[in-house]
């Protein structure tokens, strides 16, 4: 049961950092923080189910296009959490393409460093714990 709940965190942590990045360095990618929470669990919700459901069909039909499918998903998060959260203003064509290579590209990253980052801080703490008898 912890493991999931590290996993959600990693997955909602990672969609945080993926949007702050973009809203940090595309110009016409706009975040509000009213809302915010919101939109980070609608983005990570929606992510999450589209990429199972377009690496499923990419690998069913074109396997070349199953690293796309994270990409695919990640624009389609964002029009769906721009529509629902109330915190993502993203202006012109220029924006939304940018906007969606950060967030991907953070969020991929993030979801592959923070459970690095939170075993290492566990064993580190683990060893600080004196031991029990």
């Amino acid at each position: 049961m912890a493991r999931l709940f590290v996993m959600i965190g990693v997955f909602l942590g990672s969609a945080a950092l993926g949007l702050l990045a973009a809203a940090g360095l595309v110009d016409g990618f706009r975040l509000r923080i009213f809302g915010f929470v919101t939109t980070v669990v609608i983005y990570a919700i929606v992510q999450s189910l589209v990429t199972a459901w377009l690496g499923r069909v990419a690998e069913a039909r074109a396997r070349a296009l199953v690293g796309l499918s994270g990409l695919g998903a990640t624009v389609i998060a964002l029009v769906i959490a721009s529509w629902f959260g109330g915190a993502i203003w993203i202006s012109g064509l220029t924006a939304w393409f940018w906007g969606a290579i950060v967030v991907w590209a953070v969020s991929s990253v993030a979801a592959l460093a923070l459970p690095r980052l939170l075993a290492a801080l566990g064993v580190e703490a683990a060893r600080e714990r004196p031991a029990e008898a």
